[in-house]
Parts: structure tokens; sequence; C-alpha cells
């Protein structure tokens, strides 16, 4: 399904070797290659489980108000933020683009970027729950919260 270096990133990303490898592979697909099912459905399901993970750890950690604890959750959560999580552990090498895509500089747009972040969060909640899906989000998100603080 998808090269070796692949597989081994993807094992080094979620902390174990990806079970359903269809699903992970779905995650890494951009609508321009004209695949039958690309990121967008991971990318959904990634995006809450990304906020309830970074809210929980906020909750956690932080004593101040709402309103404070709403704007670092926003912070943390952007496409910004998932497009820097993304280029730090290498992500852009390994998603499937279309040439026209590709060709455009999609491997480092914080847009596909920060997409595909967020569908591997979610490949992982589906595949391996959400307690390995947090300490994955924890791991890749600790220098984003602590340089927020």
């Amino acid at each position: 399904m998808f090269s070796a270096e692949t597989h081994a990133f993807l094992t080094e990303l979620a902390g174990r070797a990806p079970v359903d490898e269809a699903l992970w592979l779905e995650a890494l697909t951009h609508g321009s290659t004209g695949a039958a099912r690309d990121y967008q459905r991971l990318e959904f399901l990634g995006d809450r489980v990304l906020g309830l993970v970074i809210a929980e750890w906020l909750y956690a950690a932080e004593t101040g108000d709402e309103g404070r604890l709403s704007q670092r959750l926003n912070a943390l959560v952007s496409r910004v933020t998932c497009a820097r999580v993304a280029r730090s552990v290498g992500l852009g090498t390994h998603v499937r683009l279309g040439k026209q895509a590709r060709d455009d500089g999609g491997a480092d747009s914080d847009n596909i970027l920060g997409d595909v972040m967020e569908a591997l969060i979610g490949a992982s909640f589906v595949t391996h729950g959400f307690d390995e899906t947090r300490i994955m989000v924890r791991r890749l998100w600790a220098d984003a919260v602590s340089r927020s603080e």
C-alpha cells in the first residue's frame, strides 16, 4: 500500500504500526490525486479529536478563565499550528498529491499540511482509540503548548 519509509513514518508518528493501512493511506491522500477516497472525512473527525485533546489538556494545566482558555485553544488547533507540527515531523514528503498540486507546492502548503495532520489524528482515533491518540497529540503538540504558555 505505501512505501517502507511512509510505514516507518506512520509507525513513529502514532507510536505503533498502522492497523488499517488503507485508512492511513486515505489520511495521506489529497483530492487532487483523483483517488476514490481522500483525507477530508478523516480531517473532519481529527479536527474534533484534536480540539478535545487540547481542551482537556488546557483545562487540567491552567487556571485561566474561559476566555483565556478559548484563546489558547484556538491558537493551538489553528491551521498554522497544525502545519507547523506537520513540518516538524516531516509530513510533507508523505502526502499523496496529484501532479498539479505537487507542482503548486502543495507538499508545503499550510492548508494541506494542516488538513492531513488532522486526518492522521482521525485515523489514529479510528484505529487506535482515544487514549493512544491523546498520547500522540500531546507528544506532537508539546512544544506548541509550552511556547504558548
